[in-house]
């Protein structure tokens, strides 16, 4: 969830290369990536998403 919301929030801005970024992952989703990717790495503290738009 915080990467979408990292992705929806730079398109906002208008960068898009995060949302790109974003989508090349999940076309690939069984590509091995390096741990230090963005994307492998756990939301930090002020990134953790609380609600998503579902409500859950």
């Amino acid at each position: 969830n915080h990467q979408v919301e990292a992705a929806l929030t730079a398109a906002q801005d208008g960068d898009l290369t995060v949302l790109d970024r974003l989508l090349d992952a999940l076309s690939s989703p069984y590509e091995d990536r390096p741990d230090e990717d963005p994307l492998c790495q756990p939301p930090k503290e002020n990134e953790v998403v609380c609600a998503t738009f579902c409500g859950t």
